[in-house]
């Protein structure tokens, strides 16, 4: 464990926002960009219907156990802090949403609430009961205060609370910067190469994002490492050159203990070649961990908080003007959130028998999530990377490569 980190209980947070918070936190800040906020949402299928009174009740203790569903932004630039005195998540209900998960069309009414950082509520728990006796239920959270790890905590605490159990709560106020300062490394080798756009480059006219979902059954041995040599391998089929697979990395391994919704995440660049494979992706991959490249932390990065949040927004995300030539930083992100137990994600009345995520625009986005049964696949495009039909055509080439899996032993 770090030395100068400390983990005990805690109820409060009172600190300055990090520099990758400040990061997030500025996505859709400013009026003159077409980037939404940064979100991490997460739908949870089920049997049973419960009343809106009791996720409120569940979701009150929770808040009080865990600071990080009750955070706001105080002051400004530098002196940005992080308050957990702001609103807890609220319980918003929606009858019966004509939308079957499989892409964003009919997902509208997820964002008819505006989540916000400053006067809140920074997250919010969406409940829509079907006629058919099953229930949706959809949560949402800035990323700034939450990453995928940290709604995996807040999802069980929610059921542990429903089924009137302790609570883990929290026992971290430090951020992630913290953390990449005690245990990065002393050096770096490093270097960022332009990267080849998945879909061969942005063309056409539309703003904006396209996602779909796809369901693969088990097994699925080294789901992370054949996606993405999958994504490479589409990629290579436009343009020769290296393929950027971003991997967000959970700081969290460097302190196993910690118990918090905050966002811990860091991000990993694995370049690969054409005609790499799984294998090459795994090696890659290895190198960069045992390195613990992923908790670099360049000081530098620092000054970005000189600038007001709609002004860092303003510098790093689409705009009318850019959208369209915009540069590419990687070929595509691949989110892997592991496997949930869906055992242990029921409570009073209510039983989850799938989750997934939606995946983040911007760019290219692949989110992977687990259960006992299959694992669920969202893909994301920016519309001038999905135009001229590439999305259907990146999905069928998906589907094709990632049925058929190899047994873990040639894996």
């Amino acid at each position: 464990m770090p030395g100068n980190l400390t983990l005990e209980p805690t109820r409060q947070i009172s600190r300055r926002l990090t520099t990758p918070e400040y990061y997030h936190a500025c996505i859709g800040e400013s009026n003159r960009t077409i980037e939404p906020p940064r979100e991490a949402i997460f739908v949870l299928t089920g049997e049973g219907h419960v009343a809106p009174e009791t996720w409120r009740g569940a979701l009150d203790a929770v808040a009080e156990a865990n600071p990080g569903l009750r955070l706001r932004i105080v002051g400004s630039r530098m002196g940005t802090r992080w308050q957990s005195d702001g609103l807890t998540t609220p319980v918003r209900v929606v009858a019966d949403p004509q939308w079957d998960g499989q892409s964003e069309e009919g997902s509208a009414f997820i964002y008819e609430t505006r989540l916000n950082l400053h006067a809140g509520p920074a997250t919010e728990l969406i409940i829509a009961p079907q006629a058919s006796g099953r229930t949706l239920v959809i949560f949402r959270a800035l990323h700034a205060v939450m990453d995928g790890r940290g709604v995996r905590h807040f999802l069980y605490e929610l059921f542990r609370a429903l089924r009137g159990e302790p609570l883990l709560g929290t026992n971290v106020a430090f951020g992630d910067a913290d953390l990449m300062k005690e245990v990065g490394p002393s050096h770096s080798t490093s270097r960022h190469v332009p990267s080849v756009a998945l879909t061969g480059g942005q063309r056409g006219a539309l703003q904006g994002d396209t996602w779909r979902r796809l369901t693969f059954p088990l097994p699925q041995h080294d789901i992370l490492a054949r996606t993405a040599s999958a994504m490479a391998a589409y990629a290579h089929r436009h343009a020769n050159g290296t393929a950027l697979i971003a991997v967000p990395v959970d700081l969290r391994r460097h302190m196993p203990a910690i118990q918090s919704t905050l966002n811990f995440s860091s991000m990993l660049l694995v370049p690969m070649q054409p005609g790499d494979g799984p294998d090459v992706f795994k090696r890659g991959l290895r190198n960069m961990l045992e390195q613990k490249m992923e908790a670099r932390y360049p000081r530098l990065l620092d000054w970005v908080r000189l600038l007001p949040l709609p002004w860092l927004d303003a510098l790093v995300s689409r705009t009318p003007r850019n959208y369209v030539n915009k540069r590419l930083m990687e070929t595509v992100l691949i989110s892997n959130l592991g496997v949930f137990d869906l055992g242990t994600m029921h409570g009073a009345g209510f039983s989850t028998d799938n989750i997934f995520c939606l995946p983040l625009g911007g760019n290219a986005c692949c989110v992977l999530a687990g259960t006992d049964r299959h694992v669920e696949m969202t893909v994301c495009l920016s519309q001038v990377l999905a135009s001229d039909g590439r999305m259907d055509d990146l999905i069928r080439f998906l589907r094709e490569s990632l049925s058929v899996n190899p047994d873990k032993s040639s894996a």
